[in-house]
């Protein structure tokens, strides 16, 4: 029951197993506490672009992932069923299942470990000591937060992130077959739908973004009617029909905003991934900015010679005004996938093909280099 030597993570998902990986990678003991009885299951897509596949690869974990991944050549985009620019597609895309499966692979060969059924009920000791639900106590010596949007460790211990609000807009996800290799994005009235391949099996990923008055349930788990889904985006895409199976399973929430947190650490607990910065979609960088994270504390915390007050400072410094501005651009990408004027969609439509304000707008997410602005801090000191 002691890990005093040990950092305490929270949560068995991207951000909690990212950070196992690079904490354990660079000689630094943890222990995972994941309150499920076993890795998350939940095969939602995603798309890890270069300022993510740079973490992957120093982390020795890049060639695992694309075996398991796909790479589009292409990404279209459409407005009324019709295609009105294109280019060619710089990610690859996978469900979010292969990426953690990847992850805790990855950590098990390292010799770490992970403690199922271990939900949190209190931290004390200004975080070091954790109390979980099954009666169990641990010492710990410094608590990592990785769990989640909805985390209740933020919301209980950091108190002033408790203000949340609907964004305005409901989502929907699922996962069908398709030819189509490439990376889709449909604009329509107030919509827009995503769809892209996820592996070599013909697996699609699509998500779909509705303005709404109406909130959903905030719940990605929380499965809708096939029939209210094809009512809100067949308009977007004819074929999205043909992407769905017999017995589908279709997934709708409402996307929440929780105001921006501007001191990530507090004692000997430190957030990651959406429990630090819970992140709109419209940009896809949740998984990226959640992997950023773990390997900026992890790379500070051994160049810090495990200096964690040092550390915790200059993490917050880099991850705050860098989430900050992602989280940012994603909300005005937001309204600019759901312009409801016809003509100032079709105005939308010609500056993005015939100018460079998509690749420009990507670039400054996307050559990011996390292990390079660590090093020019640390210059600083």
């Amino acid at each position: 029951m002691n890990y005093t030597h040990h950092i305490g993570i929270i949560g068995a998902g991207i951000s909690g197993l990212t950070l196992a990986c690079a904490l354990k990678k660079f000689g630094i003991e943890t222990i995972i506490f994941e309150k499920s009885k076993n890795i998350s299951q939940y095969g939602a897509g995603i798309s890890i672009s270069r300022n993510g596949l740079g973490i992957l690869k120093r982390l020795d974990i890049i060639e695992s992932f694309k075996e398991n991944s796909y790479q589009p050549k292409l990404v279209s985009w459409n407005y009324k069923n019709r295609e009105f620019h294109n280019d060619t597609a710089d990610v690859f895309t996978a469900s979010r299942k292969i990426l953690i499966q990847t992850l805790y692979e990855k950590y098990n060969s390292l010799g770490g470990e992970v403690l199922f059924d271990h939900e949190v009920s209190d931290i004390k000791d200004s975080g070091k000591v954790i109390n979980f639900i099954n009666k169990k106590s641990y010492n710990i010596k410094h608590i990592a937060v990785c769990d989640g949007i909805k985390s209740s460790i933020r919301d209980n211990y950091f108190l002033e992130t408790s203000d949340i609000r609907y964004s305005g807009f409901n989502a929907w996800r699922g996962i069908g077959k398709s030819q189509n290799r490439n990376v889709e994005f449909h604009f329509g009235k107030n919509s827009h739908l995503v769809r892209y391949p996820i592996n070599n099996n013909l697996d699609q990923s699509f998500v779909g973004v509705i303005k709404d008055k109406k909130w959903n349930k905030e719940s990605w788990k929380h499965e809708g009617s096939i029939k209210d889904f094809l009512s809100d985006f067949k308009s977007n895409d004819n074929d999205i029909e043909s992407t769905l199976l017999e017995n589908q399973k279709i997934f709708k929430w409402g996307i929440f905003i929780r105001p921006p947190i501007k001191k990530i650490f507090k004692d000997s607990v430190t957030l990651f991934g959406d429990a630090a910065h819970p992140m709109v979609p419209f940009m896809g960088q949740g998984a990226c900015m959640a992997i950023e994270d773990a390997y900026t504390f992890a790379l500070l915390l051994k160049r810090l010679n495990m200096n964690f007050e040092t550390t915790q400072k200059i993490y917050n410094k880099i991850r705050v005004v860098r989430n900050d501005k992602i989280q940012k651009m994603s909300m005005q990408q937001a309204k600019l996938n759901h312009i409801k004027n016809h003509f100032i969609a079709s105005v939308r439509n010609f500056i993005m093909k015939k100018t460079n304000v998509v690749s420009n707008r990507t670039n400054i997410i996307w050559a990011y280099d996390a292990h390079d602005h660590i090093e020019s801090e640390l210059r600083k000191l």
